[in-house]
C-alpha cells in the first residue's frame, strides 16, 4: 500500500483532475474533426466495356483493352487506366448543380443499356469527378492521368 501524506495525496488529486480534464479536452476535438469520406469513381461490382470521351474512346476487345484514335498507351496501361475508375478512393465533396462546360465521359458497362455519365469539372487548378447530382469526387491534378491517360 503506497504511504503519502496529506500533501502527497492533494498532489496527487491535482494530477488526476488535471489529466481527466486533459483528456475531456482532447476526447472532444476528436469527436469534432470533420470524417473525410471516400470512394470510387465507378463500382467494383460492375464491368466497364467501354470509357467514351469527346477526344478518345477506350474499348475492351477481348481480354484487351485499345484506344481510338490511339493515346501512345500500350495495352497493359490501358487495363491500368481503366481499373483506376474502379479502384482508386477519391475525396467526396457536394456536388455543383449547374457546371460550367463540364468534359462529359461515358462509360458503358456490361450490365446496363445505358451508360454512365460522368461528368469532369475544373476547379482551378484541380478537378471534381461528378456522377450524379448528389456528389462530386475530388481529382487533383496529378491524379488526372490516372483517369485519362495523359
Amino acid at each position: 500500500m503506497i504511504r503519502l501524506s496529506a500533501r502527497g495525496w492533494n498532489n496527487v488529486l491535482i494530477f488526476s483532475v488535471l489529466i481527466v480534464v486533459f483528456l475531456f479536452n482532447f476526447s472532444h476535438k476528436l469527436l469534432l474533426q470533420p470524417k473525410v469520406h471516400q470512394r470510387t469513381l465507378i463500382s467494383s461490382e460492375v464491368m466497364i466495356v467501354e470509357i467514351k470521351t469527346p477526344d478518345f474512346s477506350i474499348k475492351r476487345s477481348g481480354r484487351h483493352w485499345i484506344s481510338e484514335p490511339g493515346i501512345g498507351l500500350s495495352a497493359h496501361q490501358l487495363s491500368l487506366l481503366v481499373q483506376n475508375w474502379q479502384t482508386l478512393p477519391l475525396q467526396t465533396q457536394g456536388a455543383i448543380l449547374e457546371p460550367k462546360d463540364p468534359f462529359i465521359m461515358q462509360v458503358y458497362t456490361a450490365n446496363e443499356a445505358q451508360p454512365i455519365i460522368v461528368k469532369l469539372i475544373q476547379q482551378g487548378e484541380d478537378y471534381l469527378l461528378q456522377t450524379d447530382e448528389k456528389m462530386a469526387l475530388f481529382l487533383s491534378s496529378a491524379q488526372l492521368p490516372l483517369f485519362l491517360g495523359r
